[in-house]
Order: structure tokens, then C-alpha cells, then sequence
């Protein structure tokens, strides 16, 4: 804690942030936000969309058990926590988390840099499937829903006679 005090008292909040960043670990052998920027989205950390920036917020706890090359659904499932949070603290708005939640996050790892990673029991590798992945995408697809449950539960807490659906604006 003195050393926490200490800290603060010589750097702000943000530049305490930004040294954090760009030091941790991010899955896959990648350390600091710009190299994981790089190798998830193929761009600068200061280029990256809201969903890209939740994807990876949402990495930070354990990168390489919620790396979206592992399992994509991890990564969507992460990602909506972050976004439930940024709304509780009232940094984001509901409909635009819903939003975000629902876009899809094309990752722009080249194939040589990618790790190899074969589901349990063995098996392609599951990052180059050429054919649909019915289970990832039905968990994805969880995932989405599960955010709009929560998001309808919010609106109906916040303002219970007045619900409307925040995508579509029909009453609930």
C-alpha cells in the first residue's frame, strides 16, 4: 500500500496504466499492448476499434486460457464482461455495447505467426478450418444472447414501465 501511495504520487493514473500495458503478458509469447495490437489485429493500438480494444481488455486476466486463436467464443465471452462492466461504471451506453457485442472481430494473425492449436483429443488445427464451425459459432451466438438478457435486465431495473428493446425499439 505505501508503495502503491508512493507510486501515485509521482506518476498519474494514466501513465501508471500505460507502463502496466505496455509490460504485461498477452497469450501466444506477446508481451505489451502494441506487439498484442499487432498480432491479434494487424494495427496500433490507437487504430483499434471499441470491440478489438474490449477483446483485449478482456485477455488480461488469463491470455492464454481466453485467447480468441484458442477458442473463439472465449474471446466473445470475455469481451462481453468488459463491455457489462464499462456499462455498469456508466462509460458505455447499453446500446452500444449490444452493438459492439454483436460485431464480428476478424483477428489478423499471419498463419506463420499463429501457434499451432489442436482442440482437446487431438484434431485439425482449429484456427484454419475451412468449413463452419457449428460449435464455436453456437457458443458465440450464447454469448450475444446472454448480453441481451443481461442488457433487458438493466433497462428493466433502470426503468421498469418504459422498456424497449435497444436494437430493434420494440416494447418488451
Amino acid at each position: 500500500m505505501v508503495l502503491s501511495l508512493a507510486l501515485e504520487r509521482t506518476m498519474s493514473k494514466g501513465e501508471i496504466l500505460s507502463c502496466y500495458t505496455s509490460k504485461i503478458y498477452w497469450g501466444h509469447g506477446i508481451y505489451g499492448v502494441e506487439s498484442a495490437s499487432a498480432f491479434y489485429f494487424g494495427k496500433h493500438p490507437s487504430c483499434l476499434s471499441l470491440g478489438e480494444s474490449s477483446m483485449l481488455a478482456g485477455l488480461i486476466p488469463a491470455p492464454e486460457l481466453r485467447s480468441p486463436l484458442r477458442d473463439p467464443s472465449r474471446g466473445k465471452t470475455f469481451q462481453a464482461r468488459v463491455l457489462k462492466r464499462m456499462v455498469d461504471v456508466g462509460y458505455l451506453d447499453i446500446e452500444t455495447a449490444l452493438s459492439v457485442m454483436k460485431q464480428y472481430l476478424p483477428l489478423q494473425v499471419n498463419e506463420s505467426e499463429a501457434p499451432i492449436v489442436l482442440p482437446p483429443g487431438g484434431g485439425r488445427n482449429s484456427k484454419f478450418k475451412d468449413m463452419w464451425d457449428w460449435e464455436t459459432e453456437s457458443k458465440i451466438l450464447e454469448a450475444c444472447e446472454d448480453m441481451d438478457r443481461w442488457a433487458i435486465n438493466v433497462l428493466h431495473t433502470t426503468a421498469p414501465n418504459s422498456l424497449v428493446h435497444p436494437i430493434t425499439g420494440c416494447d418488451l
